[in-house]
């Protein structure tokens, strides 16, 4: 979802662009070019901030844009001492920006929340939506670590680290594989995230042609590649939707709980699937009611989806 405001930002800056955050962050953008160079910043605690602010400090940089909306990113430039600092002025922390983000309007796409930041900078907007890349030293290293998996496949990704109301029932993943297997000879790859594996094993356990459907853990590089190669995706309301979207892969997107709107950018990969029930959007981690949101949408309306996409790509 970022790479909209970082292509923007390398347009912008007339110099170097370096990136401070976790290092699986870098992996993603891999093959992208959009940074010189990139702080890694794993590890949580009071030292290591201490150690990080110490290094942005001694490196006396002259601008700092802070994309996280939390006090702790903030502090970080602030107490750097970086010359401008720009970000939203959320979780009470304008203070410690120099240049604050206007804004006005609740709900809004996460996207254009974010290319405001290039608005408020006098920068232009280079992209709209997520654009991501696989390398060739990626490509090789998949097909090292994976030689079993064959194509044309689908990819369902079944969990969602934001809480159980964004999972689609198990055993309607379980339908849904099975007629794919069945009326489309594909492969389906499960692809849990962490603390996920239980999960796909239980959709696995409740499919029946288990020669073509399988469990597949892999890293965010692997990840990158094995999206890449489908032939669509299937996949609740989290974060590896918006990668394989970005890699131009047909996306079948299972909104719940969730509003729609914070999500939203222009796509024609991304092929969204609700139900209108009275108590959506709820936002809510876990549902308090019968999951109708999810429920309601049966796996033989997601199976007919995939039979357009195919018609439509074919």
């Amino acid at each position: 979802m970022a790479t909209p405001l970082l292509r923007s930002l390398r347009s912008l800056v007339h110099g170097e662009l370096w990136a401070i955050g976790k290092s699986k962050a870098l992996e993603l953008y891999n093959g992208q070019e959009l940074f010189d160079r990139f702080i890694p910043y794993d590890r949580k605690g009071f030292l290591p901030f201490l150690d990080v602010v110490q290094l942005v400090r001694d490196l006396d940089f002259t601008r700092g844009v802070v994309t996280p909306h939390s006090f702790r990113s903030a502090l970080l430039f602030y107490s750097a001492g970086v010359g401008e600092r720009i970000g939203y002025a959320r979780n009470k922390r304008g203070f410690m920006l120099t240049h604050l983000v206007e804004e006005k309007v609740r709900p809004e796409p996460t996207v254009e929340h974010y290319l405001k930041i290039i608005d408020a900078m006098g920068g232009a907007r280079v992209v709209a939506a997520p654009v991501l890349s696989v390398t060739n030293d990626e490509e090789g290293r998949f097909d090292e670590n994976h030689m079993d998996m064959g194509a044309p496949y689908v990819v369902f990704i079944t969990g969602a680290q934001y809480g159980p109301s964004k999972c689609w029932p198990d055993s309607y993943f379980s339908e849904l594989a099975d007629r794919i297997a069945g009326e489309y000879a594909m492969n389906v790859y499960i692809l849990p995230g962490i603390g996920e594996e239980g999960l796909a094993r239980r959709i696995l356990d409740g499919a029946k042609n288990k020669e073509r459907i399988a469990v597949k853990s892999m890293g965010i590089r692997d990840l990158k590649v094995c999206l890449s190669r489908a032939s669509a995706v299937v996949s609740n309301d989290t974060g590896p939707r918006h990668i394989s979207v970005a890699l131009s892969v047909p996306t079948v997107v299972l909104l719940g709980p969730m509003d729609e709107r914070y999500t939203w950018y222009p796509s024609s990969c991304t092929y969204p699937m609700y139900k209108e029930v009275p108590c959506r959007p709820c936002n809510k981690k876990r549902c308090s009611e019968d999951h109708a949101c999810l429920k309601g949408i049966m796996p033989d309306d997601v199976f007919k989806k995939l039979e357009e996409v195919f018609e439509r790509r074919s």
